[in-house]
């Protein structure tokens, strides 16, 4: 959901929360009777009108806040990133005067969409410009943060063709730093763990039951191009329950 809109929504629950307040307060008054009776019925029907507004915005507008703060870090950090080419977590923290995680949770956003627009070192953790790199390593990183991939998101970061971009992982997979499937019919690369997660992937919506072009793996999130539900798998995900 848009930051922007994530706190729009929350700032109207919040509203709705305090009108059902004024009318429990209202209806409290206007009842004669013992008055702890009438707290607690007070404090019950506030319970059932008014708390789960509250609760639910009070998350939007801290979620949207959030990311709203997340997106302008992202936004200066694809900047940083173009200009240099390469650079740390605590580089681009001091830069930016934000805490390391905000880039580190920038980064991993980033390098986490359909089409990445930086890449995250699996050894140094250094943000990297994918520009700057050759196609083995462009691949190695984008797989790294993906899991999975079509060739088409492939081609649009590092400009390769489909030949290219099956050589390059057959000589990574020679190399042993490649271990997944080349499925060259759908044209979709998948990682080893890609692999082991797919049996606890969605193929169908869970609101509308239509089926999905590309499985929802654990810790994904995908709308439905049916119904417009958001998929979130939890599947296997640690602190999800």
């Amino acid at each position: 959901m848009n930051p922007r809109l994530a706190q729009l929504l929350g700032l109207l629950l919040l509203l709705v929360a305090a009108a059902m307040t004024y009318l429990v307060y209202l209806s409290v008054i206007a009842i004669s009777g013992d008055p702890s009776e009438l707290l607690v019925s007070g404090i019950v029907a506030w319970g059932i009108l008014a708390l789960p507004e509250l609760a639910a915005g009070l998350w939007l507008i801290i979620r949207g806040t959030h990311g709203a703060r997340t997106s302008q870090v992202s936004d200066r950090l694809v900047q940083i990133v173009q200009r240099d080419g390469r650079i740390s977590v605590e580089a681009a923290a001091r830069e930016l005067g934000v805490e390391p995680k905000e880039i580190s949770d920038a980064a991993l956003g980033l390098a986490k969409r359909r089409i990445p627009l930086v890449l995250i070192d699996r050894g140094s953790s250094d943000i990297i410009n994918p520009a700057t790199l050759t196609l083995k390593e462009s691949i190695l990183h984008l797989l790294f943060a993906q899991r999975r991939m079509t060739f088409d998101q492939i081609s649009a970061v590092t400009k390769a063709t489909n030949t290219q971009i099956i050589d390059a992982l057959k000589e990574l997979s020679k190399e042993g730093k490649f271990r997944g499937v080349i499925d060259e019919n759908s044209r979709v690369v998948y990682t080893s763990e890609a692999l082991a997660h797919l049996p606890k992937s969605y193929t169908k919506c869970p609101e509308c039951g239509g089926k999905l072009v590309n499985p929802v793996l654990p810790g994904e999130e995908e709308v439905c191009p049916y119904c417009g539900h958001l998929i979130v798998n939890r599947m296997g995900v640690k602190g999800t329950g």
